[in-house]
């Protein structure tokens, strides 16, 4: 149980920091894609 909330977590955090980059850079979408 454990693992999975923690793998969940860090999904999450990948892809709000993914985001937050992306949007903060203004890079095109496709970098990291």
């Amino acid at each position: 149980m454990s693992m999975e909330w923690e793998t969940v977590i860090g999904l999450e955090v990948h892809v709000q920091l993914s985001t937050e980059s992306k949007l903060f850079s203004s890079a095109p979408t496709q970098f990291g894609a």
